[in-house]
């Protein structure tokens, strides 16, 4: 204990507050831990790419995309072990609700997503896109198709807009053949 900082309970927070350790949530310092791991290895992956010629590419290159993604995605993952100073000056406590199991429903929502994306080399991208919209919802409950049926069309078409048209990067057409060029 520190000789500048009277052991009353008024600088309990004090105290708290200048210990390094207590900046960085400790289980979401493991997990963003993980999260750079992964982060990491595909990253290094998207380096073994096989070069295009910049005369053939895209407007993005191959490997430029996925990159990007992974950098964003490691820019968000390094908040994730400070969030809960955030939360906590809003009155919120992080750790309330891991207090309880995890629910049946997402491991039930992982394992759909897991099985669409293993099947997407068959579906096409597309059409991957589409069987998510529509079984997402219906796993969780939504029984309304006028709502779903619109999502899982549009939502989709939206994102092959972006992709196709405007930033010119093609999906997979999968073995059934859907694509958009």
């Amino acid at each position: 204990m520190s000789d500048d900082i009277p052991t009353t309970d008024s600088n309990k927070g004090k105290r708290d507050s200048m210990n390094p350790l207590r900046l960085l949530h400790p289980v979401d310092s493991v997990i963003a831990a993980l999260i750079f791991a992964v982060c990491g290895w595909l990253l290094y992956q998207t380096f073994q790419f096989e070069k295009v010629s910049f005369m053939l590419s895209q407007n993005v290159p191959p490997e430029m995309f996925p990159q990007l993604l992974i950098v964003i995605i490691g820019l968000l993952t390094a908040a994730l072990p400070f969030e809960h100073i955030l939360l906590r000056s809003k009155g919120k406590d992080i750790d309330k609700t891991r207090r309880y199991p995890i629910k049946g429903i997402t491991w039930l929502s992982m394992g759909l997503l897991v099985a669409v994306a293993a099947s997407s080399p068959l579906l096409g991208t597309f059409l991957t896109m589409v069987a998510v919209c529509v079984l997402l919802p219906i796993l969780w409950g939504e029984k309304r198709l006028h709502y779903i049926i619109p999502f899982a069309l549009l939502f989709p078409a939206a994102v092959t807009f972006v992709f196709n048209i405007v930033l010119g990067v093609f999906f997979e057409p999968g073995l059934v053949g859907i694509a958009f060029h």
